[in-house]
């Protein structure tokens, strides 16, 4: 989407609509206090991709600013970090008060700023595998992180910040019986969902056995016991690897497991048995990269 720097500003109304004109106009990256103020329960409109937490909210405007259609700030708070970059690419700001937000997205999430934009592209799969230049970990390998049946938002977004951080060159998960990119999702992310490509299979199992088919793609399972230590395999990664972790509470499911090459046990000290999946997906990634 491409914007100009000075775009026509939108002004919401006590009843949540959209207007333009002179009363109560701000300029681009300026919230006016004296202006209206939006109330009432909005809800997100079909299309429409919620960025809550000033964190993420940086991400997407440092990194994808042309998807942002409009930035909604708390009343009584400031952001002068996201003021600078909402300015800088011409996005106008909307004063809101608090159950705006929580109306929106749910109570917490926001923490005084959401931003309202285009949904990240969702990659198909055989073309997240076959990209050009893709990112690499630190030692030159090209790593995909693969989510067989997270449900919690917030361990889907924790391994998608783990995952950009590391170096992933993708994320993928199911389509059905997984945690959705939802407001929770995208702020436990820390904004690495607005940077990291994602990619959502109908059938994981057969997505795994397609990337193998050409054998240059590796299927490593993540798994609580009777694996081969990580740190093994940690030793020399294969080069293209597809990295599994499994639901918090089964695990890999079967059909999952019987597609991985190898299937790995992080060794724990300690008298727990495992790791939350977040966590064990940080190691694994730490590992790995």
């Amino acid at each position: 989407m491409s914007r100009s720097k000075r775009p026509k500003v939108e002004v919401t109304s006590d009843k949540g609509q959209g207007s333009r004109g002179p009363a109560g106009a701000r300029a681009p990256g300026r919230a006016s206090r004296g202006g209206p103020r939006s109330r009432g329960g909005p809800r997100l409109r079909p299309g429409e991709h919620a960025v809550p937490g000033e964190r993420a909210v940086l991400e997407l405007l440092g990194g994808a600013p042309g998807r942002v259609r409009r930035l909604l700030i708390e009343e009584g708070r400031e952001f002068p970090a996201i003021t600078a970059l909402a300015e800088a690419a011409g996005v106008a700001l909307e004063l809101v008060e608090r159950d705006h937000h929580e109306s929106l997205i749910g109570p917490g999430l926001a923490r005084g700023v959401v931003a309202i934009a285009d949904p990240p592209r969702i990659w198909e799969f055989e073309d997240l595998l076959d990209r050009d230049d893709p990112p690499r970990t630190r030692r030159g390998h090209q790593l995909v992180l693969v989510c067989d049946g997270i449900m919690d938002p917030h361990n889907l977004g924790a391994v998608i910040r783990s995952a950009e951080f590391f170096g992933a060159s993708g994320v993928v998960w199911a389509r059905d019986r997984s945690a959705p990119l939802s407001p929770s999702a995208v702020r436990a992310s820390a904004g690495a969902s607005e940077r990291v490509a994602l990619c959502q299979v109908t059938n994981l199992a057969r997505a795994l056995e397609q990337a193998k088919q050409d054998g240059q793609w590796w299927v490593i399972g993540t798994v609580v016991d009777d694996g081969t230590p990580l740190r093994e395999l940690a030793k020399d990664p294969p080069g293209q690897m597809l990295l599994v972790l499994g639901s918090e509470q089964r695990g890999l499911r079967r059909l999952t497991r019987e597609r991985c090459d190898f299937l790995v046990t992080i060794d724990g000290a300690g008298s727990l048995g495992s790791l939350n999946v977040s966590a064990a997906a940080a190691v694994a990634l730490a590992s790995l990269s």
